[in-house]
């Protein structure tokens, strides 16, 4: 998988990493950034899910990218089809007026298809097939966001890698963790560290710990052992992680130069 994102990106004159407003930093993969570089290549960061985060923490996080690593990004919600037109037109300013082919990568569920769906819009339309190099039999579409844009249909998925925290925020799959409580523990912590009530609201329930919160949801879904009888915590475990991947669980985080601020800001 991750061979054919390295095609793509040589194929391609800009990438476009698309990335998890709440995890902005966790939900970039350096090791296509690194080769991003090495093929002398644009890239584009865009910040997706801004609707889960306030704007003053996407604009703080755009200036970083800017100031730290000029390095441009955009904000957008492509689900409510939120900062599209900022996000094409900043594609065509780093493209310099010229024609071009995009390729957007990113790790599952950060809403690459997403973003791609919302540029197609009525304006799009697919062109010729191109079949991949190095051995890849299947043919791929490009198909056109405008008049000097072309983009490869299918999005560059990197596989989710790091430890068991990093893997769950890069949408790791919930249902094939064989032991899901263990993620979805770190998880909840990694939440409850900036902000508490986004849990309490998505749940409506009051816990004092991690665990105490997948014993409760569990207890109030009505999910149980049926040997013991006991809270189905697994069951419960997989509900947050996928909870987490379809944004319903809404928080932030911030950038290096403002992280000793007061980051238990509740949203």
């Amino acid at each position: 998988m991750l061979g054919k994102v390295i095609q793509l990106i040589k194929r391609s004159d800009l990438v476009v990493e698309v990335l998890d407003a709440r995890e902005p930093s966790l939900t970039r993969s350096k090791k296509i950034e690194d080769i991003i570089v090495k093929n002398y290549k644009n890239i584009l960061l865009v910040l997706n899910k801004g609707d889960l985060v306030p704007l003053w923490v996407l604009k703080a996080w755009k200036d970083y990218f800017k100031t730290e690593e000029n390095i441009e990004s955009v904000y957008v919600s492509a689900t409510s089809h939120l900062g599209t037109k900022i996000l094409r037109d900043t594609m065509k300013s780093l493209l310099k007026g010229n024609k071009g082919i995009v390729v957007f990568v990113g790790y599952p569920k950060s809403g690459k298809s997403s973003v791609i769906n919302a540029l197609k819009g009525r304006h799009s339309a697919q062109t010729s097939a191109h079949p991949l190099e190095y051995g890849y039999t299947k043919s791929i579409q490009l198909f056109k966001i405008d008049n000097k844009i072309y983009a490869w249909d299918t999005p560059g998925v990197i596989p989710p890698d790091g430890n068991e925290l990093e893997k769950t925020i890069r949408g790791y799959n919930a249902d094939l963790l064989e032991d899901p409580v263990k993620p979805a523990l770190m998880l909840i912590n990694r939440v409850i560290e900036f902000s508490k009530e986004s849990l309490i609201s998505v749940y409506k329930v009051d816990f004092n710990n991690p665990y105490e919160l997948l014993e409760r949801i569990a207890i109030r879904r009505g999910w149980f052992y049926k040997s013991t009888k006991e809270p189905n915590i697994d069951m419960a475990a997989r509900a947050v992680i996928r909870d987490y991947h379809e944004g319903k669980i809404a928080y932030y985080t911030l950038p290096p130069s403002l992280y000793r601020d007061d980051k238990s800001n509740s949203i």
